[in-house]
């Protein structure tokens, strides 16, 4: 398989020449931080299956997980790291998509790095070692006689006091960074965070027309971001895949903090019944709440009812809630569900549990395995204890014929009796029974 290797500029003028181009993104972080570097193909087209050998400094970053991009079926998609700066991943599945971070283009995986402390004013390469593309045919290589284009990427670790401008390729600047100045041209951009914490530059930022800002890991969702904390004045914003925007100023100390509030159709609120709800959860309402909010663009507020102290544990457990529009407004309801032991092997420590809904709601995807704990004891007349090191198998609890059951395995050691509590942490004690 022939492959041609295009860096910096040439990578927009050679697609054109050659044939798909694949694409691995820039980011530019302090030590320290965790990023997302996004792996991009332009082109799909009768792309069946992919295999992708990625390498990067291993003692500049740490690779902690990668997952399949908004371009990959995640059903079709698997990965090894080596742990020694190469990674590979297969994909069997495509679907379309867009991109994160510093390309709009299908995203094939997005890999999560730690950036090591100690590395500012260094770089590592992530690199495309081998890319192999087939044909939806399952026999044909698309390179064949229409050569791939690679342009590699990579992880820039500046200290809080850099002057940052571009290098080789266009990059991105990751939430919550703090740089002396900076330089964008035409092709760079920064990413918002979905904490709203802003990107600060002490000294100022030097720009040509807007700068692009690049949607925050999970993509807009209403609120206000903190976008820009510096001495420049009178910055111009465009965000990416967002029509409904406002901008705004604060001023504090001689800086100015630029602030976008977006308002996303169908999201425009989330008002939980009691209490509050932290942002992962309100999140995950949202996910679950998507196909109603887009068969009704009307809807402009959400209502969450229920218990707010266990409406995170049930959106662990994969539950969905019901869901009732009227009018502007979609209100999901979320009933505690039930645990049950179905059966259990005192000898193996093999236990099948079920779990039911809550009147109304349903199970829609898989548990979080942090939210089933076990606990046993040989003298009823005890507190139970907590076992740990205890695991759940979750492909029964995705199948049709035993939905909402799964095998959970402990060490019983000497415990005779057990029992099951779906629980917001892990407890060393249980209540006794």
């Amino acid at each position: 398989m022939k492959r041609c290797l295009v860096i910096g500029c040439w990578c927009l003028a050679a697609a054109s020449l050659f044939g798909r181009t694949v694409t691995t993104g820039t980011i530019v972080a302090n030590p320290g931080a965790t990023v997302v570097v996004p792996v991009s193909v332009d082109d799909l087209s009768s792309v069946g299956a992919a295999t992708l050998i990625l390498g990067y400094d291993s003692t500049i970053a740490v690779a902690l997980a990668v997952e399949a991009g908004t371009a990959a079926d995640r059903g079709k998609f698997t990965y090894i790291d080596s742990g020694n700066g190469r990674l590979c991943a297969v994909f069997s599945g495509f679907a379309e998509g867009g991109g994160l971070g510093a390309t709009s283009l299908p995203t094939l995986m997005n890999v999560s790095f730690a950036l090591r402390d100690g590395t500012q004013g260094l770089f590592s390469d992530v690199t495309l070692q081998d890319v192999q593309l087939g044909a939806k045919d399952g026999v044909s290589d698309l390179s064949v006689g229409n050569p791939l284009v690679t342009t590699n990427g990579m992880i820039r670790s500046v200290a809080t006091d850099a002057a940052v401008s571009r290098l080789e390729n266009p990059f991105v600047v990751w939430p919550k960074t703090t740089l002396k100045t900076l330089t964008l041209i035409p092709g760079d951009s920064i990413m918002a965070d979905a904490d709203g914490a802003p990107i600060a530059v002490s000294q100022g930022v030097t720009v040509s027309g807007t700068i692009p800002v690049e949607p925050p890991l999970g993509g807009w969702q209403t609120g206000s971001y903190a976008l820009l904390t510096t001495s420049t004045k009178d910055l111009v914003f465009a965000l990416d895949g967002v029509t409904n925007v406002s901008f705004r100023i604060t001023e504090s100390s001689g800086l100015t903090t630029y602030w976008a509030d977006v308002s996303v159709a169908g999201e425009i609120s989330v008002t939980p019944e009691s209490g509050s709800l932290d942002k992962a959860t309100v999140a995950a309402v949202r996910e679950a709440l998507a196909d109603t909010l887009l068969s009704h663009p009307e809807v402009n507020a959400i209502v969450v009812k229920g218990d707010s102290a266990q409406i995170p544990l049930i959106v662990d457990l994969g539950i969905a809630p019901a869901v009732d529009v009227l009018g502007t407004t979609a209100t999901a309801s979320y009933e505690a569900p039930s645990l049950e032991i179905v059966a259990f092997d005192q000898k193996t420590g093999a236990v099948r549990i079920k779990v039911t809904p809550g009147a109304g709601n349903a199970i829609r995807t898989t548990m979080a395995t942090g939210c089933i704990h076990a606990y046993g004891t040989s003298d009823l007349t005890e507190k139970m204890k907590y076992i740990s090191g205890t695991s759940i198998d979750l492909t029964p609890y995705l199948k049709a014929d035993t939905k909402g059951e799964a095998d959970l395995t402990v060490s019983l050691g000497t415990h005779t009796f057990i029992k099951i509590k779906a629980e917001m942490a892990i407890k060393q004690e249980g209540d006794t029974e």
